[in-house]
């Protein structure tokens, strides 16, 4: 397969993410997640599999409410492996001005048996380099 096929299939995982997040679809959310997947979120403890990941994510969609966006700022394909990195921002719908959260994220992909592209490995973090000034919505 070509790298551009194989880049399309990457940031098609992180258009799924960002669709079942939106619409707080956890079904869908867990879909991208390989089974053995590890998530490190800045604010919370490791988390070591779906087990693990799917109820964090259950408790997160009853408290927020807004849209989450991501720009790419880097990515990197090697046989099975493929990483994707950039910011993210959570566009809080309700709350006072100046509360939604950025930061940058990377995810590790992995082709699951049937040659899917699955999350290993999700990490943010918030460093000072990531604002919400940073996404204008004209560029999304």
């Amino acid at each position: 397969m070509e790298a551009i096929d194989e880049l399309s299939e990457v940031r098609e995982v992180m258009n799924t993410w960002l669709a079942a997040f939106e619409t707080h679809d956890l079904d869908a959310l867990m879909r991208v997640y390989h089974a053995e997947c590890v998530y490190a979120n800045a604010q919370s403890p490791l988390m070591q599999g779906v087990s693990e990941i799917r109820p964090w994510f259950a408790t997160a969609f009853e408290m927020l409410d807004g849209s989450m966006m991501f720009q790419e700022e880097g990515h990197v394909i090697t046989g099975e492996i493929a990483i994707l990195y950039g910011k993210y921002c959570l566009k809080k719908s309700k709350g006072p001005a100046g509360t939604d959260d950025a930061g940058r994220v990377a995810l590790v992909m992995k082709k699951d048996p049937n040659g899917a592209w699955r999350i290993v490995f999700d990490m943010d973090n918030t460093p000072p380099d990531a604002a919400p000034a940073d996404f204008n919505k004209s560029e999304i």
